[in-house]
């Protein structure tokens, strides 16, 4: 992953759509003490475009992701942590993310991981889920990252919902990826491959250039599916006078 982060066109194409779709557009107002979370980030691959914006605190346990991450930008301060028990006070972080994660099978409950993502966040301040979509889709990546389900837009709501957040924005994304996932879901069954070691260059810019195009979509439009589905809550309350 710390390898592909830089030119792999799904971690490009990510990072953009959260930074200028998805949680770019309800950021709270930054001030000298705003901070993040990245929540079980690994490496810092998708979150990174956060912590180039300010102090982004990235809990992960794997110890080898922790020593990699602050290379990836200096503005990250890596906690080896429990996604399931985090380490934080209530109301500690102006904005959280947690990106592809609640899919894993180390994941028992998602519904209280996002209620502790919600507990650490401030009032006023926003969480948001990524996580990969089409729940009865089954195909060679799944196996490779231990996925344990997926989920639909509705869910994802209800994760945000659920936790006591308001939902702001709920979408699916990369719903040109479906089709080709489908069928090679069927033509591969039963192996195992990881989509990193795939099509680094997005079959020549292609990938990249629909993502783009539907990246102009989502910024007016929510999508009900897609190869991945986000939900973005804000959580009720005013932030504290700074």
């Amino acid at each position: 992953m710390a390898v592909a982060a830089d030119r792999h066109w799904w971690y490009v194409a990510t990072r953009q759509l959260l930074a200028d779709v998805i949680v770019g557009p309800h950021l709270p107002a930054p001030s000298a003490d705003t901070l993040f979370l990245d929540a079980a980030g690994g490496t810092g691959a998708t979150g990174r475009w956060l912590a180039d914006r300010g102090t982004t605190v990235l809990d992960e346990w794997e110890p080898a992701a922790l020593t990699l991450a602050p290379s990836a930008s200096a503005g990250y301060r890596p906690v080896r942590a429990d996604l399931n028990h985090l380490p934080h006070r209530d109301g500690s972080f102006d904005v959280v993310v947690c990106i592809t994660v609640l899919y894993h099978r180390m994941i028992a409950d998602p519904a209280a991981v996002a209620a502790e993502l919600a507990r650490v966040c401030k009032p006023g301040g926003v969480v948001c889920l990524m996580e990969p979509g089409v729940r009865r889709l089954r195909r060679p990546h799944d196996v490779v990252t231990h996925a344990a389900r997926r989920f639909s837009r509705r869910e994802m709501s209800a994760l945000i919902t659920g936790s006591g957040l308001q939902l702001v924005r709920s979408t699916g994304a990369y719903t040109f990826l479906v089709p080709p996932a489908a069928a090679m879901a069927v033509l591969r069954r039963g192996q195992s491959a990881s989509d990193i070691d795939q099509h680094e260059g997005g079959l020549g810019g292609v990938l990249g250039g629909l993502a783009r195009a539907e990246r102009a979509v989502l910024r007016h439009v929510d999508v009900p599916f897609g190869l991945s589905v986000l939900a973005v809550g804000r959580k009720p309350g005013q932030p504290s006078t700074r």
